[in-house]
């Protein structure tokens, strides 16, 4: 007479993709099924289920210093040591910007970019670009290019900025953008040095915002412009 398997003798592989798709959902609901049996415990305590964990990085209640979420903040902790891109991106935001070791956040930053995250490519593109030598630039300009190309741009800066505002402002360690930051180098070009008065009319002028996909220098045949404009706005996003 057939039996079905019960939860207990499932396979560890079978275990392991329910883990990992229930933590994709909801971390409430991991938690519950982690308290089903022995088996259901143990794999939801391993690093691809926390790799896979569903957390907004918008959501600050996520990230309180309060010690009323010293559970919450140790279950982050646990994420960031399994690899989990997210709070991987979280952390290289904050010591590169907020008060922490800005070597380690650019080592963090470059590695979850060569993971395929597009915030963290887009931060690593500004960050290259502000710097003074033609290689860096040239570099950043390249990923910001790609970005473009694919049209997540302004998801990338609606990340970023869901990080950045969330934060205490004089914590603040805001990038700087000098004339020598410019982009753009050819004295032919008719927009070169223009992108200044064009981001000030996109944001005062008609109140244009970080979401308005068809905002900004998108119109500007100089790739280099525009991302001239696009550090003018990097910069304004810790507003």
């Amino acid at each position: 007479m057939y039996r079905p398997t019960g939860p207990a003798n499932l396979p560890h592989d079978v275990w392991t993709l329910i883990a990992g798709r229930t933590a994709a959902q909801s971390v409430r609901d991991l938690c519950s099924l982690r308290m089903l049996c022995t088996a259901a415990r143990n794999v939801g305590d391993e690093d691809f289920v926390y790799r896979c964990a569903n957390i907004p990085i918008w959501d600050q209640r996520w990230w309180s210093v309060s010690l009323m979420h010293q559970p919450g903040r140790n279950f982050l902790a646990r994420c960031r040591q399994s690899g989990h891109l997210e709070v991987l991106f979280r952390s290289a935001v904050s010591d590169l910007f907020l008060g922490g070791c800005r070597f380690a956040g650019t080592e963090t930053m470059h590695v979850v970019a060569a993971q395929g995250h597009s915030a963290a490519q887009y931060t690593v593109a500004m960050m290259l670009m502000l710097r003074d030598d033609a290689k860096s630039k040239n570099k950043g300009l390249q990923i910001f290019r790609g970005l473009e190309a694919a049209g997540v741009l302004t998801n990338c800066k609606l990340v970023f900025c869901g990080v950045v505002q969330g934060t205490w402002r004089h914590l603040r360690r805001l990038p700087r953008l000098d004339a020598e930051n410019q982009v753009c180098s050819s004295h032919a070009c008719p927009s070169r040095g223009n992108m200044g008065a064009i981001y000030r009319h996109q944001r005062y002028g008609r109140e244009w915002d970080v979401n308005d996909d068809d905002g900004g220098a998108a119109h500007i045949p100089c790739v280099h412009c525009r991302a001239d404009y696009e550090l003018i706005l990097f910069v304004h996003l810790f507003d």
